[in-house]
C-alpha cells in the first residue's frame, strides 16, 4: 500500500485497535442511526452545495483568481495525494492571505481525530500543490454548515501526521502489536464494538 487514506487517521486517533480489526481482520462496522431531522438537515445542505458545485473552480484555476483579484474562491471535491497519504477533501477556500482546508462532519465538535483527518488532508495537498501561503485546516458541521473548528496548519502538525502513518504502516504489515483504549466511553461508543475483542468492560 503506497498511501494511506486519510480517513484512517481519524480511526487511529480514536484508537488504534480499530485499525487493525477493519484493516487487517476484515471486520465491518456497525451503521450509525441517524435521526429524521439529521438526513433533512443534510440533504438541505448538499442541495446547497450542489448548486455551489457548479461554480467553482478547479484548484488551479481557484488559486489563480483568488490570487490575481485578491477574492475568497473555493473548490469543493478536491482530490489529493501526497507521498503518504491521500483522500478527498470536502472544500479547499483560496483567500488573498492563506489557504482553508475544511473538512465536513457530523456534530459541532473538532474531535482529536477529526482534526488528525483534516490535518492528514493538509500534508496532502501541500505536497500536491505546493502553495505559497499559509494553510489552516477547518472542520464544518454537516448539519449546520457552520465552521466548528479552525487552527493553523505547522510543521508539528505535519509530523504528527507522518508518525501517525508509521504506526497504520507497521499495524497493517505485522510489525507492530496494535494498542486498544482503555477509555470506557470510547468502546461503548465505538463502531466496532461488537467485533472487539480487548473493549474495555
Amino acid at each position: 500500500m503506497k498511501r494511506i487514506p486519510a480517513s484512517w487517521l481519524t480511526s487511529f486517533a480514536y484508537c488504534e485497535y480499530q485499525v487493525y480489526l477493519e484493516h487487517c481482520r476484515g471486520a465491518v462496522p456497525r451503521p450509525k442511526p441517524e435521526t429524521p431531522e439529521t438526513e433533512a438537515a443534510r440533504a438541505s445542505l448538499d442541495a446547497v452545495y450542489e448548486v455551489a458545485a457548479k461554480l467553482e473552480l478547479g484548484v488551479d484555476d481557484a488559486m489563480a483568481k483568488a490570487r490575481d483579484e485578491g477574492i475568497a474562491v473555493s473548490a469543493r471535491g478536491v482530490s489529493v495525494e501526497g507521498a503518504e497519504v491521500e483522500g478527498c477533501i470536502d472544500e479547499v477556500v483560496f483567500m488573498p492571505d492563506r489557504v482553508l482546508v475544511i473538512d465536513d462532519r457530523p456534530g459541532d465538535m473538532g474531535w482529536p481525530g477529526s482534526r488528525m483527518q483534516v490535518w492528514g488532508y493538509c500534508v496532502a495537498f501541500e505536497e500536491q500543490y505546493s502553495p505559497a501561503l499559509p494553510i489552516m485546516a477547518g472542520i464544518r458541521s454537516q448539519e449546520t454548515g457552520f465552521e466548528v473548528w479552525a487552527q493553523s496548519f505547522t510543521p508539528a502538525h505535519r509530523e504528527e501526521v507522518r508518525e501517525a502513518v508509521s504506526r497504520i504502516r507497521q499495524l497493517i504489515d505485522g510489525e507492530a502489536v496494535p494498542v486498544a483504549t482503555r477509555n470506557r466511553r470510547k468502546c461503548q461508543a465505538c463502531r466496532l464494538a461488537p467485533c472487539c475483542d480487548v473493549r474495555a468492560a
